[in-house]
């Protein structure tokens, strides 16, 4: 450490002894010179500057003031915003001299460390806000909150950060493009909102922020004291190119044909900045082989499986096309992944490709002075083809998935400076052909926040109208939230959600269930004030009934659940309810039929357990069990989920789970067309495994693995007579000679290897290995499992196994 830089910080320390609250505010003072990020506060302009001080813990013990001393302050110059922010570590309280957690990791990864972060509200919308963290081993991590309290960690920018350590603490140095930030045009003086935050995972443990929402208050963003000073300001418009060039080579395959090949690809993503409040974002031949592969899932239920966007262009910057409560917009639904076509008598398939192709997608988001947003969105997804051989040699193509188009609009309109606002979406899909699908929704939305933000009030009507060209469907869906926080503890939450059966927004959006009439209350009691050694105790209660649209009871739930964290940061939680007696409208799967058939279900109580330890330990466990008990036994599901921390460059994460289910009446697919439902006995193994390295933040390397093995089997057949009688047997409908089958196996083994180099700022090359193997041949007609010997085999069956290469190179 230089001379400089430790004499300069006990003058940092003077000028702050008179350091401004949240309540006054900060004022930020303009630079002449340039600042040199390296994360020690030489320039003089640092010492100038009052900073900002008094943080208060905002966990354990909120609202209490913080026990290490903060202090930030900021600069700016005509392209920058410079936060310097200095920790200090008591030495009372450590010990001697600091005791800094740093924990080195891929950029945007979350961590049981040290981190400083500043969220700026440039738009002064009371509403939105940036945020930028950057840890104590100079890991770099941002993110966007919207709607005032909801964050969304997709989103990604190119900005500096430096970081330095001695004996009394940690710097923090940032470097924040004015082209990131959405600011008001005009050269006059601007205001805008800023907050600080703190963690600390040594040996005080805290978050700590410049200003805490109190219990109590609904808002955040609108709660940012004010940042001043700003002057002579000029909107930068930010413009990005991105192209890259990715080589691909299969080399081992499951297919019935032979596809190991190279596969070259080249494409570009492009942001422009129309002027301060505007922005267009571009995609051309998007890839994105970078990312984790998904996590396999046995489903067995009537629910299709909702998987998490990982893909970048379509994470950025969507907080603009959310509407309150229902996902009308699911972008996994662009670009979706294809299976085998159904061949006819001596036809085989020579080849077709893994998923859709997405041409080219935009998006168009502006926020303006007015408190207007406005969110537009396209994409052209190309027809898929697989190349068919006939019995007679010839070879032909036939269509996959034809040429599809995406549309998507959002308008918001504030209406206050709490996050009141009134919005209307509207979306579009529409397939090539004369046999294809045409979808569309409309919807408005409206939220409305009490005067003292404690309460808030949600609503969202939409509608839909999807299918083919001659014959769409029509449905609506009306939905109303009531939240309510009140300081003394006592939050109250209830929701009345009504669709009807033909509503149905899922060629654009994500809805599990339409044809519904569902009212939901919970109350919770928290308590923050400790009581020996209890730190934080919670306590809550909630009922949910729903029926159909043809007035049956699909579901009435009473459910209840406390959870405790002690002074040691251990946390034990526990809870238990019953599923009342009701008429499952969907487990018989003639919820597309004209009437539809019922299976009537006794009382089902539950209860479940669970504890973790501090998250901050070399080695963090937590254990979650649940218990429910049903027709044919007791079902019980176990995670048991740790991360190790062996050095601080190195985390290695692993999940595993088991399920083991009695007897639970599960319908039971076969050729007949009366349904046919059995006890279902099933036992599930789940393993995953992660195991991530950083040598420093720009270059890491990350290992995803799992298994997964499955048996089940089914016993007692019955077949439906009507919705209250179920008749041992197979009905009059099956096929003479035929039975059921009702033994069933599913194992597999997926791997994912990539490493990331971030070679430049906003540039990177990745290295990605991915292999896969499944397999449904039965192993025993027992629903047992012997993980290894039944996994095991997963090593010698056909694999797909890819390495690709990707490079991209940021022109700004």
């Amino acid at each position: 450490m230089r001379a400089t830089s430790l004499s300069v910080i006990p003058l940092l320390a003077a000028v702050a002894l008179a350091a401004p609250g949240p309540d006054s505010g900060l004022r930020a003072q303009r630079t002449a010179s340039g600042i040199q990020v390296d994360g020690r506060l030489e320039e003089a302009e640092w010492a100038q500057t009052s900073p900002a001080s008094g943080f208060t813990q905002e966990w354990p013990l909120r609202g209490v003031p913080a026990r290490q001393q903060t202090e930030v302050r900021v600069l700016f110059d005509d392209h920058f915003l410079y936060i310097g922010a200095r920790m200090h570590h008591d030495p009372a309280l450590d010990g001697g001299s600091a005791k800094i957690v740093r924990r080195l990791h891929r950029r945007d990864q979350e961590s049981q460390g040290d981190w400083f972060g500043v969220a700026v509200d440039s738009n002064h919308d009371h509403r939105t806000a940036l945020v930028f963290e950057v840890n104590a081993a100079g890991v770099q991590k941002d993110q966007v909150i919207y709607n005032d309290s909801t964050y969304d960690p997709s989103w990604d920018g190119v900005w500096e950060s430096a970081v330095t350590i001695d004996e009394g603490g940690w710097t923090a140095e940032l470097k924040i493009p004015l082209s990131l930030l959405r600011f008001k045009p005009g050269e006059g003086p601007q205001t805008w909102g800023i907050n600080f935050s703190r963690a600390d995972q040594g040996v005080v443990r805290e978050s700590s922020r410049w200003r805490v929402v109190p219990r109590g208050d609904t808002g955040f963003v609108s709660r940012f004291p004010e940042l001043a000073g700003l002057e002579g300001l000029r909107p930068q418009a930010r413009q990005e190119y991105l192209p890259y060039l990715s080589s691909l080579r299969k080399f081992e395959t499951t297919r019935s044909f032979d596809d190991r090949r190279w596969d070259q690809r080249a494409g570009l993503d492009a942001r422009w900045g129309l002027n301060s409040h505007a922005q267009v974002d571009l995609s051309l031949r998007p890839d994105f082989g970078q990312v984790e592969v998904d996590q396999a899932v046995l489903n067995l239920s009537t629910v299709e499986t909702f998987f998490p966007e990982k893909r970048p262009f379509f994470l950025e910057g969507m907080d603009v096309f959310r509407v309150a409560g229902p996902d009308l917009f699911y972008s996994r639904r662009i670009g979706q992944g294809l299976s085998d076509p159904t061949l006819n008598a001596g036809e085989t398939l020579q080849d077709r490709p893994g998923a859709a192709d997405i041409t080219a997608a935009a998006k168009y988001t502006a926020k303006y002075s007015s408190g207007t947003n406005l969110g537009l969105m396209g994409a052209s997804v190309e027809p898929a083809r697989a190349v068919i051989q006939d019995a007679g040699g010839g070879r032909y193509r036939r269509e996959l998935a034809p040429l599809t188009n995406f549309g998507i609009l959002r308008v918001q309109q504030l209406l206050d400076e709490r996050g009141s606002y009134l919005g209307a979406f509207a979306s579009g899909m529409h397939q090539a052909g004369p046999t294809g699908r045409v979808a569309q929704v409309e919807a408005i939305d409206g939220v409305y926040k009490s005067t003292d933000r404690s309460g808030l009030l949600e609503g969202t009507l939409s509608r839909s109208q999807a299918g083919p060209k001659e014959n769409q469907d029509q449905g609506w869906r009306g939905r109303l939230r009531l939240h309510q926080d009140w300081r003394g503890g006592w939050v109250l939450e209830a929701q009345a959600i009504n669709a009807g059966r033909a509503y149905n927004p899922n060629d654009t959006g994500y809805l599990n269930r339409a044809d519904e009439q569902k009212v939901y209350v919970e109350l919770v009691r928290h308590w923050e004030v400790p009581w020996g050694i209890l730190r934080h105790r919670e306590l809550g209660l909630n009922h949910t009934v729903a029926r159909d649209q043809a007035g049956h009871t699909f579901l009435r739930n009473f459910n209840g659940w406390a959870k405790t964290d002690f002074s040691n940061f251990v946390s034990l939680w526990g809870g238990g309810g019953v599923d009342v007696a009701a008429e499952d409208d969907r487990e018989l799967r003639t919820y597309a039929d004209p009437a539809k058939k019922y299976l009537a279900r006794p009382s089902l109580p539950y209860a479940n357990l669970g504890f973790d330890t501090p998250g901050n330990r070399p080695w963090y466990v937590k254990v979650k069990a649940s218990r429910s008990w049903q027709e044919g036994g007791p079902s019980t599901d176990t995670t048991f989920f740790q991360i190790l921390k062996p050095t601080s460059a190195m985390e290695v994460q692993l999940t595993t789970s088991l399920t083991r289910d009695e007897g639970e009446l599960k319908w039971l697919e076969t050729p007949a067309t009366t349904p046919i439902v059995g006890l279902r006995r099933l036992s599930q193994f789940d393993q995953s495994l992660r195991v991530a390295y950083a040598f420093n933040p720009s270059f890491t390397i990350q290992l995803f693995s799992q298994w997964l093995a499955a048996n089940w089997n089914f016993r007692d057949l019955k077949h439906y007579v009507n919705d209250q009688t179920l008749v041992p047997g197979l009905p009059q409908d099956q096929p003479p000679g035929t039975t059921p089958e009702t033994a069933f196996s599913f194992r597999t083994w997926n791997l994912n290897l990539i490493t990331r180099w971030e070679f430049r700022p906003g540039s990177t090359f990745f290295l990605v290995y991915t292999h896969g193997a499944s397999t449904d041949a039965l192993i025993n007609d027992r629903a047992s499992l012997a993980p290894r010997p039944d996994l095991a085999i997963l090593r010698k069956l056909p694999s797909d196994d890819v390495i690709q290469a990707k490079v991209s190179w940021l022109f700004r």
